[in-house]
């Protein structure tokens, strides 16, 4: 992966292709319909088995990133400051919960997360996430974001995988502060090299969330492009792939600076970004 670079120019188209994905499909003449009703309106539940309705779930799926409305910031420079992260970078907590209910509507239940909760939950955290809309401001660990709690506890069989082992306690802490047994459809891989587990693990994954190399260390974003190669021929055959840090325009790029033109070269369709950015492989549902 090391002679992988990315060329400026082509990093900015890219970056367009991304930005403009929605325009580019007509949503700016969608009318407003509520996402809840769209995620109610698809599931038909008989006797417990959820059967999806693929005749329009395209549709219901653009509608729900059409209501997907939320300040973004992009970063021309890399080294931010404290207040950057506190009061000027987007929060993750809104397209965490977007990508939860795109997921939702595809029936999809393994999440695979390289990068775990760094900070623990508390309740300020759950008034944030269920009632916010502030793009920028949040309790103080909310820049974290939490995803493999709001995976968890949204009913994902989650497997989240860190090198840090004070992961595994941040995440054992979230529910000791909500008064709650850890769940056993959280499995804690931690410590574990990404590339490692995902070389062993032997189940099809549904969502794919890379947000592993800290931006800045050595060869972050080759690692990143690697992670998905490595579980490519792992995941399900409609998957999402999730990728945190991916708000900066500068010459290194995010986490998703190698990854992203690489998905768009392969097919995958981009349906959201700023803060983190969201592919599918596939709207060809049957």
């Amino acid at each position: 992966m090391d002679n992988i670079t990315l060329n400026e120019e082509f990093n900015s188209i890219i970056r367009n292709v991304v930005n403009d994905v929605l325009l580019e499909r007509g949503l700016i003449t969608e009318s407003h319909i509520n996402t809840e009703e769209i995620i109610k309106s698809t599931y038909n539940i008989v006797d417990e088995v959820v059967t999806i309705d693929y005749s329009n779930l395209s549709k219901q799926i653009y509608k729900i990133i059409y209501n997907f409305k939320i300040d973004k910031k992009f970063w021309t420079y890399d080294d931010l400051t404290g207040e950057d992260y506190d009061l000027r970078r987007s929060k993750p907590a809104q397209y965490i919960k977007t990508t939860i209910k795109i997921a939702q509507l595809l029936n999809l239940k393994t999440v695979v997360e390289i990068g775990s909760t760094r900070m623990a939950v508390t309740e300020k955290c759950l008034v944030y996430y269920n009632n916010e809309k502030e793009a920028f401001k949040s309790p103080g660990c909310c820049g974290d974001g939490h995803s493999t709690f709001f995976f968890t506890e949204s009913g994902f069989n989650v497997y989240s995988v860190d090198i840090d082992e004070n992961c595994k306690t941040q995440n054992e802490w979230s529910y000791n502060n909500l008064s709650k047994k850890l769940p056993s459809n959280l499995h804690l891989i931690i410590p574990k090299d990404g590339i490692e587990f995902l070389n062993e693990f032997d189940k099809k994954i549904d969502i794919l969330f890379l947000d592993g190399w800290d931006k800045g260390t050595p060869n972050y974003a080759e690692k990143h492009l690697e992670a998905y190669i490595t579980a490519k021929d792992k995941l399900a055959d409609i998957h999402l792939i999730l990728i945190d840090d991916t708000d900066y325009i500068t010459h290194d790029g995010g986490k998703d600076a190698l990854l992203t033109p690489y998905l768009i070269d392969n097919g995958y369709i981009p349906l959201f970004n700023g803060r983190q950015t969201l592919f599918i492989n596939t709207m060809n549902f049957h």
